[in-house]
């Protein structure tokens, strides 16, 4: 299956800290790599702009120039195609004697779940054709995945009680009605400290819902349901509940246990 290119994102690098290093041998030492941060593996939302931190592994000869090929790995999908992008390199050096960068790359929306890739070459003078400098995966979302609970949420009541307020901002953000009072076959929403213990001191009452929300340092957000007794009772760990309205894993995640909870109704 052949990808389809997108888009292309030149970075001039005219940094002159490495003179000693030949023009020959300059392109082919370059690396480009993601550098760690909170959100890797890189996860994003689609019809955005998004910042990636990037880490060049050697020494940046003077007239180096860097290419990246931003690459869609699927071909089910039909979007516009993204126009170049010119950015400038205003890195910042490191002890090893690389370059930190922070680059803006626009994505495409899309339809579905999709990868991307962004494919690095370098080319140096005297170069006769470009090398591989790297790739670094992408994976983009649509923007609106909780389309399905929000549409639900229209016949269904959705309690929340919320320590920080940031579940309730999401769902208010998305457009997810929420209700004050407890009513039939509610749905009771749970996060953060206080509200988790609150709730372990109010039974469930026949046919309820309960999902307690809570962070923990994991990976990968996941959800586990308990159907003993009179209700229904789901646990969902993610690191930080705040990033909801950011993290395409952890809206995902939501999605998949409401989807469990609305085919059981």
């Amino acid at each position: 299956m052949r990808p389809i290119i997108h888009g292309t994102i030149l970075i001039a690098a005219l940094l002159a800290w490495s003179p000693a290093l030949s023009a020959e041998s300059s392109a082919s030492l370059v690396l480009v790599t993601s550098r760690p941060n909170p959100n890797a593996p890189y996860r994003f939302f689609g019809g955005r702009t998004v910042t990636l931190p990037l880490l060049i592994r050697a020494p940046v000869p003077a007239g180096l120039t860097i290419r990246a090929e931003l690459v869609q790995l699927t071909s089910r999908l039909a979007v516009p195609a993204v126009d170049e992008i010119k950015v400038p390199l205003s890195g910042r050096p490191t002890v090893e004697g690389g370059t930190e960068l922070d680059l803006a790359v626009a994505l495409p929306a899309v339809n579905r779940e999709t990868d991307f890739e962004l494919r690095f070459r370098s080319s140096g003078p005297g170069d006769r054709a470009p090398k591989a400098a790297g790739r670094i995966p992408l994976r983009v979302y649509p923007n609106d995945l909780m389309r399905p609970v929000r549409e639900w949420a229209q016949s269904h009541p959705i309690r929340v009680e919320d320590d920080g307020g940031s579940v309730v901002e999401f769902f208010t953000q998305q457009g997810i009605g929420i209700t004050d009072k407890p009513e039939p076959r509610t749905i009771s929403v749970y996060a953060g400290p206080r509200a988790l213990q609150k709730q372990t001191r109010v039974p469930l009452r026949d046919g309820e819902t309960v999902i307690l929300l809570s962070e923990r340092e994991t990976d990968t957000p996941h959800f586990v349901i308990d159907r003993t007794g009179r209700g229904t009772t789901v646990w969902v760990e993610m690191r930080l509940l705040d990033r909801l309205a950011a993290d395409p894993l952890a809206q995902k995640t939501l999605l998949a246990m409401f989807q469990h909870l609305i085919e059981e109704r």
